[in-house]
């Protein structure tokens, strides 16, 4: 079992888990996944690993309700566990020092774009982050992207927030 440390929503039905999770904590790098599991009957379900802290040994991630497993999970709340976490799991993001670096996330694939933006920052690049959403309600996690980026632009698809346009 896997407690759950923290567990928020960042917008409707998206919402971020913070899991007890030290080996795959220390581990992890960007572009990496894990499988879920949240009972001993439920489906196993791949999500992005988006952050981690080694010294707390926590893995963070970001689900939205899409289905049985996703609304099981969204339903989770801090101190609740869940039965399994395999990973880290898939080929890690290529990251060296390019010099400038695009970084571009919509909606919760944000989740995937915030962690290579902080590895790119991390080997020197200077990174532009481009992050969007449908609405401004939809908007996650701005605060660590522009923390991150060098030069942050955000959008929505419905012109509420920054700049009118799909990403």
């Amino acid at each position: 079992m896997y407690l759950i440390k923290e567990a928020r929503f960042l917008a409707p039905d998206i919402k971020l888990f913070r899991i007890q999770a030290p080996r795959i904590a220390r581990k992890r790098k960007a572009g990496q996944f894990v499988i879920v599991r949240v009972h001993d009957e439920g489906e196993r379900i791949p999500l992005t690993i988006a952050d981690s802290n080694e010294e707390q040994g926590t893995v963070t991630i970001i689900v939205q309700n899409a289905g049985k497993t996703t609304r099981l999970l969204n339903m989770m709340e801090e101190g609740d566990s869940v039965l399994d976490i395999v990973g880290p799991l898939g080929e890690p993001s290529h990251i060296e020092n390019f010099g400038t670096c695009v970084v571009i996330g919509g909606g919760v694939g944000t989740a995937i774009a915030y962690p290579t933006a902080v590895e790119m920052k991390t080997q020197g690049n200077h990174v532009i982050g481009i992050v969007g959403s449908r609405s401004k309600e939809l908007f996650i996690l701005e605060d660590e992207m522009r923390a991150t980026t060098d030069e942050f632009y955000p959008m929505t698809d419905d012109g509420s927030y920054g700049e009118k346009g799909f990403v």
